[in-house]
């Protein structure tokens, strides 16, 4: 069922700019822990802490807590614990990645190297995790901890399958889940609960930001294929040559044309980076990226629904506009047959 009310403001960013003092305090929080470390380590968290993104996880807690009663001081630090932990398991991931590049500024592990980048990676999670404390409920920290340990699970389980063709992609879904939509799913959820909503409320909030997460890694598995390093503004195409097997891959492995999916395996099998560019003029690679991107489309439909459960505010709009967003960068990936 459709949301007639719901305006589709493309690319307005009008749900960032409703939150944008508070996503400051989220950001001021975060470049202050720098402050908490040894000297030793002060100024290699100084340009961690500097290096955030998009700052979509703290949006996304803002948002709901002004849908669910009002952002207060707790959204602000849960933000901010859960940005340290999405900043923290991508200097994880650009070690893995061996990337050198993200959002334009020099990876941790290409100014420093791996084995300090991983270490830097590592105290961050575990000062998110002291912060968290701070809630003064050992519940919401257990259930904090468990999204990180959710978080590093799925990094192990991804790089342990790696050139993997018994994988499945209910699998693949478990992973993303994991690794992605845990943090997603805290998110939502997690200032629902800040908020005092009702278990049903919280219950049906945590579903939103799992389907939100899972939307945005297809995505992101999506841009790694098809999108332009110059445009991302990080390092691209580093799942073929790192034998991922992500969703539109997994479409091509039975995309039905028996040459393209015999040397794919064959590639995969003997652990070959698989130039996928090569494939471009062949209707297969569109259609198997293509249904991928619809799997998203879906999955973000589905989180937009679950906004009708909220009271309507210019909140709930512009959760609805971020989900529009969403659909948008999916429909900037979409190969034209």
């Amino acid at each position: 069922m459709a949301i007639p009310f719901f305006s589709k403001l493309r690319s307005q960013k009008h749900y960032l700019n409703l939150i944008k003092a508070d996503l400051k305090q989220v950001s001021e929080f975060v470049e202050a822990q720098a402050n908490c470390f040894d000297s030793e380590v002060v100024d290699y968290m100084e340009t961690v802490c500097q290096t955030k993104g998009k700052m979509l996880r703290p949006a996304l807690v803002l948002l709901i807590a002004g849908a669910t009663g009002g952002i207060k001081q707790e959204h602000i630090r849960l933000g901010a614990i859960l940005e340290m932990i999405h900043m923290a398991s991508l200097v994880h991931d650009d070690v893995i990645d061996m990337a050198d590049k993200r959002r334009d500024v020099p990876t941790a592990n290409s100014l420093w190297g791996n084995s300090l980048a991983v270490l830097l990676g590592d105290i961050l999670f575990s000062h998110a995790m002291v912060v968290s404390t701070e809630f003064n409920s050992i519940d919401f920290c257990k259930r904090l901890a468990s999204i990180v340990r959710d978080v590093c699970q799925g990094e192990v389980a991804q790089s342990s399958r790696l050139y993997d063709l018994s994988m499945t992609k209910e699998e693949y879904f478990e992973i993303i889940r994991k690794k992605t939509a845990s943090l997603f799913s805290a998110a939502t959820g997690g200032s629902a609960w800040l908020s005092n909503v009702s278990p049903e409320i919280e219950n049906a909030l945590y579903q939103l930001g799992d389907l939100l997460g899972v939307a945005y890694q297809i995505y992101d598995d999506c841009l790694d294929m098809v999108g332009d390093e110059d445009d991302a503004g990080k390092t691209l195409h580093t799942d073929a040559s790192k034998g991922k097997l992500t969703l539109p891959i997994f479409y091509l492995l039975e995309c039905g044309d028996r040459n393209v999916e015999a040397s794919l395996r064959e590639a995969i099998e003997n652990q070959e980076t698989v130039d996928y560019s090569k494939l471009k003029d062949n209707p297969v690679y569109a259609d198997s990226v293509n249904k991928a991107i619809q799997v998203a489309l879906n999955k973000n439909e589905a989180a937009r629904e679950i906004l009708w459960l909220l009271p309507q505010t210019e909140y709930r709009e512009a959760l609805a506009e971020l989900t529009f967003y969403l659909d948008e960068l999916l429909e900037d990936c979409r190969i034209s047959q």
